[in-house]
């Protein structure tokens, strides 16, 4: 009898537990949502004009939009990659073959590594955040920072530190592969989102552990709509071992988050499109980490949602035909706070 009586303590107690746990969850994701939807209702105000750049070292406005054209890519349903037939993005990377895609199974994340012939270069993209896949989602939540064993006394974001982790032995191993193959074409590492954090963490991983790779003018990292990945620390061991450049749409909130007050920090690279309704391909070449004349220097209302999808260099990150691509609004809009419990 004593027996039965604690069991049916501890099942009230496990009940009462997941019942705490779902409403936090929710109210959670509805506190998000408020703040979201307060940058989506934004006006946005007139940005800063400074004097525009057209190059970033060896990375010019082609590159840059070749690039955004792979990060996007990123987001299309596997089926695609084989032929290489995902339409205006695919169209614009003619001669692109991919070698390897994957979606990981815990975090749901997912990237391809190719190469193209025609402008001799292996590449590396990762996919952001996507709506549907929850588990996307949950990485994005794992706000809290954890040691980055690399850099003594440097800390990660730990969603991103789990999905990388979970990838680096597909995406190192295939990548050498490649480089043996072909060992005069250049690396690229790109990515939007939470695939541009993926990104940044996966090129060094590369750097650290290959001798064959050295961040020169044939090692490109690029990223689009970046948030922030670790603190001052891991900041500043990025800016020692590697150049990324860090592309910025106006007032897109995402590179804003995680925010400072949690210790984080940007590394240095940012180029900022300053005046997306003007041209989505001039950009401001931004000075060391968290520049305060670039993005740093609008004010809350002067965020929007909206930018985060692009156009980078003429480039939606919308512009796949896969139908998981939806655009952040639609989420923030549309999530069904009990179907996602009830799926969980």
């Amino acid at each position: 009898m004593q027996q039965i009586i604690t069991s049916s303590c501890g099942a009230i107690h496990t009940s009462l537990s997941l019942s705490s746990f779902k409403f936090s969850f929710k109210l959670t994701f509805i506190i998000s949502l408020i703040l979201l939807s307060t940058l989506i209702e934004a006006v946005p105000t007139p940005f800063p004009s400074s004097v525009l750049n057209k190059r970033n070292g060896n990375i010019s406005n082609d590159d840059l939009e070749k690039f955004a054209n792979f990060a996007a890519a990123a987001y299309c349903d596997t089926s695609f990659f084989a032929k290489w037939n995902c339409g205006s993005l695919c169209d614009a990377t003619n001669g692109t073959v991919v070698s390897k895609f994957f979606t990981t199974q815990n975090t749901g994340t997912q990237a391809f590594i190719a190469t193209n012939e025609e402008d001799k270069l292996i590449v590396v993209s990762f996919r952001g955040t996507v709506p549907d896949n929850i588990k996307t989602v949950i990485t994005d939540g794992k706000i809290l920072l954890r040691d980055y064993p690399p850099s003594q006394g440097a800390k990660v974001h730990t969603g991103f530190f789990d999905a990388f982790s979970e990838a680096r032995s597909q995406v190192i191993s295939e990548v050498q592969k490649l480089h043996e193959q072909h060992p005069n074409f250049k690396v690229v590492y790109t990515g939007h989102s939470l695939g541009a954090a993926l990104t940044l963490l996966s090129a060094l991983d590369l750097l650290q552990n290959s001798k064959d790779f050295k961040p020169n003018e044939n090692f490109f990292v690029v990223t689009y709509g970046e948030p922030r990945v670790g603190d001052l620390k891991f900041s500043q061991f990025v800016d020692s071992q590697i150049k990324v450049s860090r592309v910025v749409n106006g007032g897109d909130p995402v590179p804003h988050l995680p925010p400072k007050f949690l210790s984080y920090e940007h590394p240095s690279g940012e180029l900022w499109i300053s005046n997306p309704p003007k041209s989505s391909s001039q950009f401001i070449t931004c000075n060391g980490p968290e520049d305060s004349k670039c993005s740093d220097s609008l004010s809350l209302g002067q965020l929007n949602v909206k930018f985060h999808m692009g156009p980078y260099f003429g480039v939606s990150m919308r512009a796949c035909k896969s139908d998981n691509n939806k655009s952040l609004n639609q989420f923030v809009t549309g999530l069904d706070f009990d179907k996602l419990q009830n799926d969980n």
